[in-house]
């Protein structure tokens, strides 16, 4: 049987300069999160230094030679704010804009269509310093540096995106400590992230006030929630674990309103002060696209001790990556359908998909990778069913184009990449998934 795609489909890859460019201080780039936790503590990123990743900073005009060998329609990058505005939120870093117009042109020159992610886990240690999403300028902050972004390179991009998964880089940052500032307040949290959501909505305003040619949305971490049982108490502990982790950001980024499950929720209620729904309602700007970063379902089961009444499990039945993703491609099926009955007509991205598997040290060996072609089939599959179903998905991009340095989570250990990286030598060998995706891209279709 095979699975078709639309002839206009994007078939891409993704990453994020962070986990691959290099060149910490290069070019005038400031100092990140990533950066200065590195310097103050390498063992808490497992040496994973950001200075020596893959070298994509100097490599990238092969690299992207390299993708257009592959057939890529599209590649899903991101710009470090802090190689735009190094020190501060007044002085433009003109060698920054430099380096990412010419990567847009070596993807425009090679046919491939560039997306860009305006925050993608680094952010400058100056705005942190200056209390980050808590502070009340973050906001201005952000637009002038989206609004710089767009004067210098909006005519050259076709996709931007305001936020890559909020729900990690805003939400868990301040509640459990998951990601950098590592706080944990959940009344901290709430206000951080209305002051992201109202950035978020300004800035894609002030994108289409520009008349630029390209479209504008934000990428969301989605976890499709199952309950552990029939139990209508297990149900209902799906449905708030999902409107908690993903429904506040796709109801407001699609809504303009807060799921309604978390208003009347006590534990969240008791923390958000009144005005920040209304104020939601009163700056929503609805955007192009959504991007679906998808890696890992979740279930859910009733628990009267937690703060919410729910608690999350593995599924021990359903097996797992080394980095702990549990691989369910029917998720994916799953997301996109709810995506499309709830929010008619908003068109939708697979901007991350993938699958890992910790180095063993045979270099040769470890490109052999059909565990990633396997998991890339099942995963297209249920892309093409929830098309020919109906829905809007416009594109698929798998995590990552090459091995990545995943910050806090693994180091250099995780394989991540169709193209796997040497890194002591830089040098770049493509796996065997690398082949099959190119058989898919050539094809348009999954077998």
């Amino acid at each position: 049987m095979r699975f078709p795609f639309p002839e206009d489909f994007l078939f891409g890859a993704a990453s994020s300069a962070c986990q691959i460019e290099s060149g910490a201080t290069e070019g005038g780039k400031g100092v990140t999160n990533y950066d200065y936790i590195f310097a103050q503590d390498p063992a808490l990123m497992k040496n994973a230094d950001p200075d020596k990743s893959a070298d994509f900073y100097y490599l990238y005009r092969k690299d992207i030679q390299d993708m257009k060998k592959l057939g890529l329609k599209a590649f899903r990058f991101s710009i470090a704010w802090a190689r735009i505005f190094p020190n501060g939120p007044e002085e433009v870093n003109q060698a920054g804009l430099d380096y990412y117009s010419d990567m847009i042109d070596a993807l425009n020159e090679a046919g491939i269509v560039p997306y860009f992610d305006l925050y993608h886990c680094c952010i400058p240690q100056w705005v942190l310093d200056r209390g980050g999403l808590l502070n009340p300028d973050f906001s201005d902050w952000f637009v002038n540096y989206a609004k710089t972004c767009f004067e210098a390179l909006g005519q050259k991009v076709a996709y931007w995106t305001t936020v890559n998964e909020p729900n990690i880089n805003c939400m868990s940052a301040y509640v459990n400590g998951n990601a950098i500032p590592s706080v944990k307040d959940q009344a901290q949290a709430i206000l951080g992230c209305h002051n992201m959501l109202l950035t978020h909505y300004r800035v894609v305003k002030l994108y289409k006030s520009m008349n630029l040619p390209g479209k504008i949305g934000a990428v969301i971490h989605v976890e499709p929630t199952y309950s552990l049982s029939n139990d209508i108490k297990d149900k209902d502990a799906a449905d708030r674990y999902f409107a908690y982790y993903s429904g506040w950001w796709l109801d407001t980024m699609l809504k303009g309103e807060y799921p309604k499950l978390m208003l009347e929720e006590p534990y969240i209620a008791e923390k958000m002060p009144e005005n920040l729904p209304k104020e939601l309602a009163a700056e929503f700007e609805p955007m192009d696209f959504v991007g679906i970063n998808l890696y890992n379902p979740n279930f859910a089961r009733y628990d009267e001790n937690e703060p919410m009444r729910y608690k999350t499990f593995i599924n021990e039945k359903i097996s797992r990556d080394d980095y702990g993703f549990m691989c369910y491609p029917q998720g994916l099926y799953d997301a996109v359908m709810y995506i499309h009955r709830t929010y008619p007509g908003i068109p939708m991205m697979i901007t991350e998909n993938g699958i890992s598997k910790k180095k063993w040290g045979n270099l040769e060996e470890e490109r052999k990778d059909e565990y990633r072609i396997d998991y890339m089939r099942e995963h297209l599959r249920e892309a093409s069913r929830a098309i020919a179903a109906g829905a809007p998905l416009k594109g698929y991009f798998c995590w990552s184009v090459m091995d990545t340095s995943e910050l806090r989570s693994g180091g250099y250990e995780q394989m991540f990449g169709l193209t796997q990286v040497n890194y002591e030598t830089k040098e770049r060998f493509p796996r065997d998934s690398w082949y099959y995706y190119q058989k898919v891209i050539a094809n348009c279709e999954v077998d």
